[in-house]
């Protein structure tokens, strides 16, 4: 009677724990991620390394730096079209981190022959005041050249210059004269990314942060850009919940289906 019992019960446990097993495989096959969805898409990364002006590496969303220290951010994009011109901000608090040089026109410089013009603001006296930086570079060639990829939209190297932690963002920017955002034109002219007709680039926008002299803040964003790199949306918090509740309750179930069968075992036992 035993042995049947334990052959009973034991693929009961076995199949919760493949439909577990499954279910997660099913939420991290379906991790979006911008390469893999095609759409073009804008972000910050907090470490330029693994980064070239036509290819990406892994988006790192936050650094650790000390106060003194200098280090290079790229803003990026990525599945971008016939891309010709690029104006946009760099939203950042300027009594944290301070900009001292710049590189804007690397993936647009990656055209031959297309010497593109640089718009961005003078650095380092650019990042003054107003915590927001303008930046940007355009081909102005005959006949038009556009470049269609991924790559570094501009390389920033920034000093840490106080204790803190500032958040880097080229989200839409609300001011007293009105919302003020990044513009990708094709070489058609047309804004691309544009889903309301303001001009602005409405894709997925993706920020970064920079901790100085203390720890990265722990929350959504960190595992989000570490699972997928490269300035994927990531995987959603709703999907890693539910896959660590399949899990524990697999688990749950196991054990009291194997805590059934030891009493059973000792019950029977003479």
């Amino acid at each position: 009677m035993r042995g049947r019992f334990m052959l009973a019960i034991r693929p009961a446990v076995t199949g919760l724990l493949i439909l577990s097993t499954f279910a997660v495989g099913i939420g991290l096959a379906a991790v979006p991620s911008a390469r893999a969805q095609g759409g073009p898409t804008l972000a910050v990364d907090a470490d330029a390394t693994g980064n070239s002006a036509t290819a990406l590496g892994q988006r790192d969303v936050c650094i650790q730096v000390h106060s003194g220290d200098t280090f290079q951010v790229d803003v990026t994009t990525e599945n971008v079209q016939e891309l010709a011109a690029w104006d946009g901000y760099l939203k950042l608090d300027v009594n944290t981190v301070h900009i001292i040089d710049r590189s804007a026109d690397l993936l647009l410089a990656s055209v031959p022959e297309s010497d593109p013009f640089d718009v961005s603001e003078s650095v380092p006296e650019g990042d003054a005041d107003d915590g927001r930086y303008h930046m940007g570079a355009a081909i102005i060639s005959d006949p038009p050249l556009s470049v269609t990829g991924s790559g570094v939209l501009t390389r920033l190297t920034l000093e840490a210059v106080r204790s803190g932690v500032t958040t880097l963002s080229v989200q839409p920017i609300q001011t007293n004269a009105g919302t003020i955002g990044t513009v990708l034109t094709d070489v058609n002219a047309n804004h691309i990314g544009d889903e309301d007709g303001d001009s602005f680039f409405d894709g997925p926008t993706l920020d970064a942060k920079v901790a100085v002299d203390e720890d990265c803040p722990a929350d959504g964003d960190g595992p989000i850009a570490v699972i997928t790199g490269g300035g994927g949306e990531g995987m959603p918090a709703w999907l890693i919940a539910a896959a660590a509740v399949g899990l524990v309750a697999a688990a749950g179930f196991g054990g009291a289906a194997l805590f059934r069968l030891r009493r059973a075992g000792s019950r029977g036992a003479p």
